[in-house]
């Protein structure tokens, strides 16, 4: 179930967008803002980029990205307790650094502590054939799947019972 919900759709340009998914007793929910293209060049190294390869980004816009799931999970080979955090990652060419950290409830990546980082796996990005031009995240019964500009990766995820 994607939803769409902003207190004033016509002041936030990257609007709220929330994505959830019931796996037999387990609640997924990822909650984020999304940022559209709208003519930027997204991923890369300088100045005419959004977001620098080799840079800690909060996935999103806004306040930091939100995964929370309701029992213990598999993401990738790492075990994820059961709880809410804050989804940040490290864009690059071949690969993309994931991040799940502990503090959730934070604005971008100014309050990131390394501490916290519950997992951290590595990803990689593909190409896409066509422009997603909204940033979308979403999940699925067996991963978790993000996809904007010209770049696409998923993550498995699987009970851990």
């Amino acid at each position: 179930m994607t939803t769409s919900c902003s207190e004033n759709p016509e002041n936030r340009p990257s609007p709220l967008r929330i994505d959830s998914i019931q796996i037999g007793s387990n609640m997924l929910r990822v909650e984020y803002s999304s940022p559209s293209v709208r003519g930027r060049k997204i991923f890369g190294i300088g100045d005419t980029y959004l977001e620098q390869y080799g840079e800690m980004w909060r996935t999103g816009a806004n306040e930091a990205t939100t995964f929370s799931t309701e029992r213990d999970l598999k993401i990738d080979t790492f075990s994820l307790p059961k709880g809410k955090y804050a989804i940040f990652t490290i864009p690059d060419s071949n690969s993309w650094e994931v991040i799940f950290n502990k503090e959730w409830n934070q604005w971008g990546t100014y309050n990131h502590k390394d501490s916290l980082d519950v997992v951290r796996l590595r990803v990689t990005p593909m190409k896409l054939d066509s422009l997603q031009e909204q940033m979308k995240l979403s999940i699925s019964s067996s991963a978790l799947n993000f996809s904007w500009d010209n770049i696409t990766w998923s993550i498995p995820i699987s009970s851990s019972e």
